[in-house]
């Protein structure tokens, strides 16, 4: 598993990216029960690549531009959450205080959850994730 560093995000949020690639790289074994959610092929690929720019150093204006793309393509069962995250990408450097936040917090789990599960990138890659 990699480990993402985001330059101009205070620590409490770039966490919660950092949670979001942990789930998508590992997490997804969960949903190898029958119970998983199917999200749509384009949240996928926004979330495989949102994933791999993270890993990569991506500054926070280049995941704004990648966390509203799985805004853009996400269902709505989960869309206002991934709102809800990058709203608080928007807002964190103006407002250290949103990366403490309750509801940004449980919103970027249920994305993470949601892409670990739906996604099925732990199945697809063998085993050893995105």
């Amino acid at each position: 598993m990699h480990s993402a560093t985001i330059d101009a995000v205070p620590k409490g949020l770039a966490a919660a990216a950092v949670l979001l690639v942990a789930a998508l790289v590992g997490g997804a074994c969960s949903s190898e029960s029958g119970n998983a959610p199917k999200a749509p092929l384009a949240f996928c690929k926004a979330a495989a690549n949102y994933d791999d720019r993270v890993s990569r150093n991506a500054k926070t204006d280049e995941q704004i531009r990648l966390v509203q793309r799985m805004v853009d393509t996400a269902p709505a069962k989960i869309k206002a959450d991934t709102q809800t995250f990058v709203d608080a990408l928007r807002r964190v450097e103006a407002d250290p205080s949103v990366k403490d936040n309750a509801r940004v917090k449980r919103a970027v789990e249920n994305v993470n959850r949601y892409a670990a599960q739906g996604c099925g990138f732990y199945e697809q890659q063998g085993g050893g994730g995105i």
